[in-house]
């Protein structure tokens, strides 16, 4: 993921739809969610774009500490569709993203990213709307940050993650949202270090409920519940078993809007590990809070949160804590600025000799210039950084250069 744009990309997929509800907790009681958005041209809108990025990668292998990391020079040819529809009862909004990623010296390590989401609401009456919010890639590492508690190796990786429900607004001051939630996790096992990744599939349900007290504060209340099982590599593997986890969340806490640009949101509450074959039920605190203030034209965003969430790599369930941080800022007319981070920090709940804590770190940067509506060029620096307890257990990787992009909405009569 050289682009500029992915880490972003990956960040608002990881918090709508592997992290937790931390986007409904945002939301405000007096503006239902399940509403059409009249700002938006009606009908349907597609957007081709494509981008050319050249970037200087000083680890191509992602290979941890002692080993000599592979440099190269990657180009990236990305083309992008996005199609959008805005109606009167619904909404609707699909985007395809493909790369080829084409090394200068390591040409064997050449391939081809993919990654997909979709995203739509209708209004099955006055106050009950059907949703789905899905999101699906195919990466030849595991550095993407909707993996959760996995070493960061080169090694084809794929992930599909859906969310499927009904929300519901019983008053003026009530709202609330049902689903059903699956996540499918797949690797090739072709690299060094991929016995440790697992793979696996997870389905639940979550719960939220949104009730304001008052103009400016919301009462907040939510439930994950999700059976987690995760598949040896082969028979001859390590922990050669499948592994079965059911993991609960439950939180409950306030939504405070200080303006009508900024928000403040907390919640506490506790996290549930099952029995499983491995051990007795694990009972931990889980809590989250964030911040979110819109200026004209800059946006930040802040979220912290920490609970058990299943994991497709070592133990297979993890304490999760993990800090976003995003910013956009305009410099000029034409010129603009974005940055992004993620850090994760994951305690394995079950303890053996493979069970190890990850602490990983992601880092995007980016200065652009628009030059015409439809072109912009931007300069870009991105980053990750892993700590795991073990031999050469530190990884660092760091990726910097130069995108084109050019992209034209066209409406569809």
């Amino acid at each position: 993921m050289s682009r500029a744009s992915a880490f972003a990309s990956a960040v608002l997929a990881a918090v709508s739809l592997v992290g937790p509800a931390g986007v409904a907790a945002q939301q405000s009681n007096f503006t239902p969610s399940f509403e059409t958005n009249p700002r938006l041209v009606g009908g349907w809108t597609i957007t081709p774009a494509i981008a050319y990025s050249g970037a200087w990668d000083d680890n191509v292998l992602a290979r941890g500490e002692g080993d000599l990391p592979a440099k190269d020079f990657l180009n990236a040819v990305n083309p992008r569709v996005e199609l959008d529809f805005n109606g009167r009862r619904g909404q609707l909004s699909a985007s395809y993203d493909g790369a080829f990623m084409l090394y200068r010296e390591l040409s064997a390590l050449n391939s081809y990213d993919q990654f997909g989401s979709i995203s739509g609401k209708r209004l099955l009456a006055p106050h009950v709307a059907l949703f789905v919010h899905s999101y699906a890639a195919s990466v030849p590492t595991t550095e993407l940050v909707a993996f959760v508690g996995l070493p960061f190796i080169r090694n084809g990786s794929r992930i599909w993650d859906t969310r499927s429900g009904l929300e519901a607004q019983f008053t003026k001051k009530t709202t609330m949202s049902v689903s059903y939630d699956f996540q499918l996790v797949d690797f090739d096992h072709s690299s060094l270090g991929s016995e440790f990744l697992r793979g696996g599939h997870s389905h639940g349900v979550s719960a939220s409920l949104r009730h304001g007290l008052d103009p400016r504060l919301t009462f907040t209340a939510d439930l994950e519940v999700a059976h987690a099982i995760t598949h040896p590599p082969d028979l001859t593997a390590i922990n050669a078993i499948d592994q079965a986890f059911d993991v609960q969340n439950v939180w409950t806490g306030l939504d405070y809007r200080l303006s009508e640009q900024m928000h403040v949101f907390g919640a506490g509450g506790i996290s549930r590990l099952g029995v499983t074959t491995l051990s007795e039920p694990r009972i931990g605190p889980a809590w989250r809070a964030g911040l979110a203030r819109n200026f004209q034209k800059m946006v930040v965003d802040v979220e912290y949160s920490r609970s058990f969430v299943p994991s497709y790599g070592f133990g297979g369930t993890t304490q999760n804590e993990e800090l976003i941080g995003r910013v956009q800022l305009p410099l000029a007319r034409r010129v603009f600025t974005s940055g992004d981070v993620a850090w994760r920090r994951n305690d394995p709940l079950l303890l053996t000799t493979l069970d190890l804590p990850v602490r990983s770190v992601w880092i995007e940067a980016a200065v652009g210039y628009a030059v015409s509506p439809l072109v912009r060029v931007e300069g870009f620096y991105s980053a990750t950084h892993q700590t795991i307890d073990r031999p050469g257990g530190l990884t660092n990787r760091n990726r910097f250069g130069v995108q084109v992009s050019t992209s034209k909405p066209m409406r569809i009569h």
